[in-house]
């Protein structure tokens, strides 16, 4: 997809984020964001405010040991060559 709108649209990932390495993946891939609504709600749901918090800093821990396993020290320094994706 954001091979073929290219740098007309800016393009976000809504749907199907699960972890931090979805995150990384979708960043990578060239979205500009991943949307983490399912984390926030499970947190909300599970622990109010202080449940959000933690759906953010388990987010958080995940983003940063992706990044790490893949020698990137940051999101901004995310490539394509970083991905690969799977077919079925």
């Amino acid at each position: 997809m954001v091979d073929a709108v290219g740098e007309r649209v800016e393009v976000y990932v809504d749907g199907g984020v699960m972890s931090g390495a979805d995150v990384v993946a979708a960043v990578a891939s060239g979205a500009r964001a991943a949307l983490v609504g399912r984390a926030y709600l499970y947190g909300l749901m599970a622990g109010g405010e202080r449940g959000v918090q933690r759906a953010a800093d388990i987010l958080t821990t995940e983003i940063t040991g992706t990044l790490g396993l893949l020698g990137v020290p940051a999101v901004r320094d995310l490539r394509r060559d970083h991905v690969r994706m799977r077919t079925a």
